[in-house]
This record gives structure tokens, sequence and C-alpha cells, in this order.
């Protein structure tokens, strides 16, 4: 059985969704531009905890998914009126995954690495439109955006799979290890097929890819 975090103390939580946007509004422009990319996680705890006794780390939920969504915009906002100061084409971009709203990012990149994004996101080819309904008081400001409908996958290699059993640390791990990996293959998730190193998509939810130039 699955053991869930609770969630407690709400105004410890808005506080600490507040500081981490207060925090990323500003755009470092001098690291932007050495790096040619920039991102901004939701580092907010307790949803950006690791789990380190197996239990699930719980998802935003009510008025902390809504001030989270806000925060996401806010630092959009902030960061366009800065990459526009650069006068060069560049990519920025809301990724807006559901369920898992806590792994959203606000993201950019600039001259060589302009289309660095553009992989990460499996695109099916039937799009669908995105549910402005679900998001209350936020709608106004998220119809501004253009959203591509994505998947949110987590993969993982042949190359993990053919690990030999010295490369775990007991022969427990190696056993479970192989039983997941065969029974998500047997599930039939999206294989893409390479002669380097095959990999495989497991599907976790939807990923809203939101841009406006």
């Amino acid at each position: 059985m699955i053991k869930y975090h609770k969630t407690r103390g709400n105004k410890r939580i808005s506080k600490a969704i507040e500081d981490w946007k207060n925090h990323n509004l500003e755009l470092d422009l001098e690291y932007s531009k050495s790096t040619q990319r920039s991102y901004c996680k939701v580092w907010v705890s307790p949803f950006a905890n690791i789990s380190v006794i197996g239990s699930e780390i719980p998802s935003p939920k009510g008025q902390h998914r809504q001030e989270i969504i806000k925060g996401l915009l806010d630092i959009y906002n902030h960061w366009e009126q800065q990459i526009k100061t650069l006068n060069k084409p560049y990519y920025l971009a809301i990724w807006l995954l559901e369920p898992r709203l806590e792994k959203s990012q606000v993201v950019c990149a600039i001259d060589s690495m302009i289309d660095f994004y553009d992989v990460t996101f499996y695109k099916p080819k039937e799009q669908r439109e995105f549910p402005l309904q679900n998001y209350g008081k936020l709608q106004e400001q998220l119809q501004t955006f253009n959203w591509t409908y994505a998947l949110d996958e987590d993969h993982f290699f042949q190359s993990d799979v053919d690990l030999e059993e010295d490369n775990y640390t007991s022969k427990k791990d190696y056993f479970d290890s192989q039983k997941w990996y065969k029974r998500k293959i047997k599930e039939g998730i999206r294989t893409v097929p390479s002669n380097e190193d095959t990999f495989y998509a497991i599907r976790k939810g939807i990923a809203w890819i939101g841009t406006k130039n």
C-alpha cells in the first residue's frame, strides 16, 4: 500500500510558494547569455521533497495549486520582459504538467540552444484543446498563451534493462528491477527503437506547453 505524506501548515506553504516566486522573478541575463538557456522549477516543500521511505510525495491541490500556477505565470511574464531586452529570437515557455503540477517549469533558450527544448516532450499528432475551464480565476491569463498538447512521461533505456546483477546493491534489487522492467514493457508502453539505445516511455500525464512568441 502506498503511503502518502500529509500536507500540513497551509499558511507556511503559501508563504513558501510566494518566496519561491519572488526569488525567481528576476532572470539572470548574464548567466542566460553564457549558458544560452535557463529554467525555473517548482522548488517548494513538501511538493519538491525527495521520498526516502517509499512514500508518495503529494501534488499541490486547491489553493496551493492555484498559487503555484499563478507563480509560474508571474515568473513567465517577468522573464518575457527581460529576455526581450536582448533583441534577439528566443524560446520562452511554461511547461504545465498535469497531474504532476509540482514538476512544472518555466524555461527559456537563445542563440544555438533556441531549439534545445523542442524534443523534451512527445507531442501526439492528434492535438487537444487546453481545458481553460479547469483553472478558475486564472483562465483569463492562461488564454493569452498558445498551448500545445504533449505527454508527461518517465523514461528508461534498454541499457538499464540489460544491466548485470553486479551493478545492483543486492540480488533482491536486481530481481525486483527486472520484474518491473518486464512488466512495463509488456504493458505496451511507447517505445523508440534505436541502434544505440532503445528507450521506453511511461505515460504519467499531460504536459501543456504554453508559449506566446
